[in-house]
């Protein structure tokens, strides 16, 4: 026979909404029990742009109407990001530098970098345009426009270390100002993007004490398998059990840690709710010799 014992967020105990404790209404006796994990809920809601993780900044370049060389680093805010999110973000900062024209037929703004998905591919494509040396027809400039250089040039987007990672590319990687040239430039990804560090959570609990495994309380992960922002729903077909060290406890802590840290995850959504089963060992023996 198994019990359950269900933690949500009145059981979560700090700031990271990931450590779980269990009060049982009195002690109680494990000797020779088991636990598994019945099922999980929570949304996918923890971030991939992070302090962290020492991903927040990229770099680009462009030349303004004095044809000096300015570098812009562009800090992003703490979130959840897909890479249309990346682009937007670049987008308002080329905003807010004036590198960008404003097409009067449709009204759209036209930046001269920008990232895309290329699915086919499984890349995270980096196109750069040429700048032009004067206003195009049927064009407006932002009263914050950069200016005109004197030799046409492509933006340079710069990939520092460990964003390089989220779109695919080596740290350090340039697509280059291609002054004179006038032509665009497309890059894609070097190797798959990884947008989203934290792929998987595991599943700790104190009462585990399993030699095989580090750390020694893991019984199971979380793997989203949903889009951000939506509900992650764990049922295993089969429960996998794990020894519980002996003891009487009073209480139990749960934690969902991030697989590379090994520390408790940051996640946004506090609404998760996760049951455990607790059974009594099964003890298989042998029927006897009739002979």
């Amino acid at each position: 026979m198994t019990s359950t014992i269900v933690l949500k967020s009145s059981n979560i105990t700090d700031k990271t909404n990931s450590v779980f404790k269990y009060d049982f209404p009195n002690s109680v006796n494990l000797v020779d029990h088991e636990v598994a994990l019945v099922s999980a809920s929570m949304y996918y809601s923890w971030n991939n742009i992070s302090t962290v993780l020492e991903n927040r900044t990229f770099q680009y370049q462009y030349v303004d109407g004095t044809d000096t060389l300015q570098t812009v680093t562009l800090t992003l805010d703490e979130g959840l990001y897909e890479i249309s999110d990346l682009n937007k973000a670049l987008q308002f900062s080329m905003i807010q530098q004036g590198l960008y024209l404003t097409d009067n037929t449709s009204s759209e703004n036209i930046y001269y970098l920008e990232f895309v998905i290329n699915t086919v591919r499984n890349s995270v494509d980096i196109n750069t345009y040429s700048v032009p040396t004067s206003l195009p027809a049927g064009f407006t400039a932002p009263s914050n426009w950069v200016g005109f250089p004197t030799t046409t040039y492509n933006p340079n987007f710069i990939a520092t270390s460990r964003f390089n990672e989220i779109i695919g590319y080596s740290a350090g990687f340039q697509t280059g100002l291609n002054t004179g040239v006038g032509t665009t430039l497309s890059f894609s990804s070097s190797v798959s993007p990884n947008v989203n560090p934290n792929s998987s959570i595991l599943v700790d609990l104190d009462c585990i004490d399993n030699v095989y495994s580090n750390p020694t309380g893991i019984i199971s992960t979380i793997v989203p398998d949903v889009a951000v922002g939506s509900l992650i729903s764990v049922k295993p077909s089969e429960l996998i059990f794990s020894p519980i060290r002996n003891g009487v406890y009073n209480s139990i802590t749960c934690r969902l840690l991030n697989k590379d840290t090994l520390q408790p995850q940051q996640i946004e959504d506090n609404q998760i709710v996760i049951i455990l089963g607790i059974r009594k060992k099964y003890k298989f023996e042998m029927p006897p010799d009739r002979y």
